[in-house]
């Protein structure tokens, strides 16, 4: 393979700036930063890159899990037939007579046409030329009545990442169809909220408007998925946790969720947010996916001396607890790195707000109580340090993940009381979900009710 090039730019300062350089080889992934970004004070690709202390070539051996630097692994959507985004950029590309061969040509040929507006602060492109024509273009104001154009504006959805995407429109036809995995569309709505209309994402300096990442739903899959994702962020809500505004709409008969970025400002400029999988993989080459960490290796993380991933280290760990508690009592059986992302603030770095906090324990097929691999306190494992024949049992694993985030039982007792009383209508609430089938249903508040009781052995 010859050695692919490509340039990081970003735009979390007041202008658009060149973070450095990519060089993907046959072997491994090289980035450089920029002689002078250092100087600029922002945010390099992620956490465990910061461009003060990596002023010579990065360099990554490629395998069969990470063919980049995670952070702009991240920028590439997964390979798989069911992937709405992928699918929709494959067209694109033969849409431009290019076919790439199947895996890694194809990711590189995707990441340098629309790796850049994505989530995040990183932007990629295939040279300095093509950033500079990108940064230029303004912003497309106007807003379309979903049930007039919808299908239109999902293809012109794409002309946000290029102008030659215009193509896509000729080839996809006037009603494209959503089926298939469920899209996750970057769009933008009124400032004042969800009113039927969308346009494009915005571009920097834009106002009137802000951008939301609109959810479809699978129904013949997923049944009622809108609808617990909303139960989900409404009891995460309720119980103190920071979510982003969301609307649950319909699109042409179809169930939707629309949740604003909380990775955007009020004009359209990125937040910097990085996944735990992106950061424990940077760190971690046993990394291999989103599952492959305990949720105590991340509570050590948290505590890192050599680099500080947060600003208030005792906040951070609490916050943690109180996720995986209430994952728990909601049915949430996914909460994996991916879920947990830290964003900077006001110059302090925490905890992002609460995102898919969906209860997927509701399907059987997902009813598992935490991702596979993801332990707490070596819960269900024999510990090397155990004496007992027997696997650590639920309360035992409790105090074994306290004790790792340096958390007092009284404190822990006090967060466990306080949100079995935020989650007691829980069943209640399930029960009055309307597009949710009924074994689901019950399913659900049967899977509540247990871990209801418990936790409350332990008090």
């Amino acid at each position: 393979m010859a050695d692919k090039i490509a340039v990081v730019w970003t735009r979390l300062g007041p202008q658009p700036v060149k973070m450095g350089t990519l060089v993907v080889t046959d072997k491994e992934s090289r980035f450089t930063y920029e002689p002078e970004y250092a100087k600029t004070g922002l945010r390099g690709l992620g956490m465990v890159y910061p461009p003060d202390q990596f002023t010579t070539t990065i360099s990554r051996p490629r395998n069969e899990y990470f063919d980049l630097l995670p952070p702009l692994q991240a920028l590439v959507p997964p390979r798989s037939e069911r992937n709405f985004q992928r699918a929709l950029l494959q067209k694109y590309l033969a849409s431009i007579n290019l076919h790439p061969k199947p895996g890694f040509d194809t990711d590189w040929e995707i990441m340098i046409r629309a790796g850049h507006g994505a989530i995040g602060h990183i932007d990629v492109f295939a040279s300095d030329e093509a950033a500079h024509q990108w940064y230029a273009t303004p912003s497309r104001k106007g807003l379309v009545e979903i049930s007039d154009g919808f299908g239109f504006s999902l293809k012109e959805f794409m002309t946000w990442f290029d102008d030659d995407a215009k193509a896509l429109i000729d080839i996809l036809g006037p009603t494209p169809s959503v089926g298939g995995a469920i899209p996750k569309l970057p769009l933008s709505i009124p400032a004042t909220g969800w009113d039927g209309r969308i346009g494009l994402p915005t571009r920097f300096g834009d106002t009137g408007r802000i951008d939301i990442i609109l959810k479809l739903e699978n129904t013949a899959t997923y049944p009622g998925l809108v609808e617990l994702e909303t139960l989900g962020l409404d009891m995460h809500r309720a119980a103190g946790f920071d979510v982003p505004q969301y609307w649950p709409v319909e699109v042409n008969g179809l169930h939707g969720l629309a949740i604003a970025r909380f990775d955007r400002d009020a004009q359209g400029n990125p937040i910097f947010v990085e996944s735990m999988y992106s950061i424990l993989a940077s760190g971690n080459k046993n990394i291999s996916n989103h599952y492959s960490a305990s949720y105590d290796m991340i509570g050590r993380a948290l505590s890192n001396p050599r680099i500080q991933l947060v600003s208030d280290h005792k906040q951070a760990k609490k916050h943690l607890l109180q996720r995986l508690i209430m994952a728990m009592l909601t049915g949430n059986g996914d909460l994996h790195l991916e879920n947990l992302s830290l964003i900077e603030s006001k110059g302090e770095i925490s905890f992002s707000p609460v995102y898919d906090p969906t209860p997927m324990r509701a399907y059987r097929i997902h009813n598992m109580l935490t991702p596979p691999g993801m332990t707490f306190g070596d819960y269900g494992d024999y510990p090397d340090d155990s004496k007992d024949a027997t696997p650590v049992d639920f309360p035992s694993a409790w105090l074994r993940f306290i004790k790792t985030l340096d958390i007092r039982k009284n404190e822990f007792t006090s967060i466990v009381e306080n949100l079995l009383t935020a989650t007691r209508d829980f069943p209640e609430r399930v029960a009055q979900l309307k597009t949710v089938p009924e074994d689901n249903k019950t399913n659900l508040q049967k899977i509540h009710e247990a871990i209801r009781r418990q936790f409350e052995v332990m008090l």
